[in-house]
């Protein structure tokens, strides 16, 4: 009855929908938990570099990993994680796991938007899912990142409780999809 309540109240305001997500979602707490994946939480530009070229006058693949880096810390930043986004951070994330496919190349000049959202919610770790597409709206680029929450002052990965969770299902629910 207090994990209802806690339910009721966090969706007050939010539409008949999102109280059923959260509703189900809520009832697998404690175990890894799939998300909606219907939008992007995150989506920015970046202008493509002549520096980021290759010797084949494409984007270089390490500078992706850097845009799914970048994507990856404005989406913690938006749950208080790495706030300070340096080694005086008290929480940050460490990459356990990381991939990237690639579709189209990409080349210089473009401007191109990097996308970023969870997918699933582990007990102390974070699937991520990453798009990148070109200044025509092209796809160039997938991937995917599991992310370990961790406490530096403890030196120990910390568990997701449920106030983070909330906060994770919000900015999935309520994400637009790409442009």
């Amino acid at each position: 009855s207090g994990s209802s309540d806690m339910i009721s109240r966090a969706s007050k305001g939010v539409g008949w929908r999102l109280r059923g997500l959260r509703r189900s979602w809520m009832c697998r707490r404690g175990m890894s938990s799939e998300l909606p994946r219907k939008g992007w939480p995150v989506q920015m530009k970046d202008e493509v570099q002549w520096g980021d070229q290759d010797a084949y006058m494409h984007v270089n693949n390490t500078q992706y990993y850097r845009w799914w880096e970048s994507a990856h810390i404005k989406y913690l930043r938006k749950l208080g994680i790495m706030m300070i986004a340096n080694a005086k951070d008290p929480s940050g994330a460490i990459i356990a796991r990381s991939e990237c496919n690639f579709k189209l190349p990409v080349e210089y000049p473009d401007t191109v938007t990097v996308c970023c959202r969870c997918s699933r919610i582990g007990n102390t770790s974070l699937d991520i899912e990453y798009l990148l597409q070109n200044g025509k709206g092209e796809e160039c680029a997938t991937g995917a990142a599991t992310l370990v929450l961790f406490d530096y002052i403890e030196e120990k990965k910390y568990v997701i409780d449920e106030k983070m969770k909330e906060m994770i299902l919000s900015l999935e629910t309520e994400a637009e999809p790409s442009k």
